[in-house]
């Protein structure tokens, strides 16, 4: 409004002028600052346009199966798992119920193995400890050799006394997704070959991520891309799923686009370093935030999925309670959309 008054005042000067046979000057600063004015005023106006974009209304398909979801979801933040902490009972309990989920899906123990465990082992200060991975993989149709890794992690805090640290969203959410998208990929195939990698031992330094790119169970140069999957959740703030890699490796810009166009949600490309009422620092690194990172420090490609820092952020909060299913189905269904995406990169001949 304040422009176009402007303009229109500018205009009728310059007329009186011209009519007065006067010389018209046009003052530069003033142009600046019209033109700074118009520029301010089309943002804006292209923010509220993407603000009002369904950020409060949720959509998703029958693809993810959404009973099955909450059941594996619910499951995992359970009280019964404590909180799934490194070694564990809780820790091994989780196992177990993955075990069972990944040959009910159908998927395939890698290197021949009669189980799903990948073992690893790692060091902190002056000690050496131990965690466990569970992974299972499809066989692509067109790309057999080649590989797509999904990650989620799959412990939390544990207990402190009796109060358990129930990790809903971080990362019951990522791993009950990965689940749901590794049954749609089962029974519907892909054309490159998938490893579903549930890891353990994150929250202490990404350990078993890290334990899975040092010592692969095929080679590394094989695996071409990692999609990451860590709290899905969770919507308090600004009811947003963000996607970040993309500007590391531009090649997956095209694939962010698509799912962006195509979300049920608002996904939002990059990461909001802090969101309202937050008591995590706002200095986030997320390339190095979560799992991907292992990923990334090879020069794989990654894409990370998540919500953004919240106030229940680990803390005995962080239940499923407190979860926004619809929100959830929704973000799980846009992690299988760039999932999908992801299966449908192609490679040069040479490379297969």
């Amino acid at each position: 409004m304040h422009v176009i008054f402007i303009v229109v005042h500018l205009t009728q000067r310059s007329r009186m002028q011209w009519a007065r046979g006067q010389k018209i000057v046009l003052n530069r600063p003033i142009w600046r600052v019209l033109l700074t004015l118009c520029l301010v005023t089309c943002f804006s106006a292209a923010s509220i346009a993407s603000q009002s974009k369904s950020c409060r209304d949720y959509s998703y398909s029958e693809s993810i199966g959404e009973q099955q979801l909450w059941v594996d979801f619910s499951y995992l933040a359970s009280n019964q798992l404590e909180g799934r902490k490194t070694r564990s009972h809780g820790a091994q309990l989780t196992r177990d119920y993955l075990a069972q989920r990944y040959s009910a899906i159908g998927l395939l123990p890698l290197n021949g193995k009669t189980d799903f465990e990948l073992t690893f082992t790692y060091q902190r200060g002056f000690s050496d400890f131990s965690g466990v991975n569970m992974a299972g993989y499809i066989t692509g149709k067109t790309y057999p050799e080649h590989y797509i890794v999904v990650t989620a992690h799959y412990d939390h805090l544990g207990k402190k006394g009796n109060r358990v640290y129930n990790g809903a969203d971080d990362n019951a959410s990522g791993v009950a997704a990965l689940l749901s998208i590794a049954s749609y990929a089962a029974t519907h195939g892909t054309q490159t070959s998938i490893i579903f990698l549930a890891t353990d031992a994150e929250e202490q330094g990404l350990y078993g991520a890290k334990g899975f790119v040092k010592s692969p169970p095929v080679q590394l140069k094989a695996i071409k891309a990692n999609l990451n999957l860590d709290m899905l959740s969770q919507n308090r703030g600004k009811n947003r799923l963000y996607v970040t890699g993309a500007k590391y490796f531009p090649e997956l810009k095209p694939i962010v686009a698509k799912a962006i166009d195509k979300a049920g949600l608002c996904l939002v490309a990059g990461h909001r370093s802090l969101q309202r009422g937050s008591i995590v620092s706002s200095r986030t690194n997320w390339r190095q935030a979560s799992d991907h990172a292992a990923f990334a420090n090879v020069n794989i490609p990654y894409l990370f999925l998540g919500v953004s820092e919240h106030p229940y952020y680990h803390t005995v909060n962080d239940t499923v309670e407190r979860i926004n299913p619809k929100f959830y189905f929704a973000a799980v269904d846009t992690s299988l959309n760039v999932f999908l995406l992801m299966d449908q990169m192609t490679f040069d001949s040479a490379d297969k």
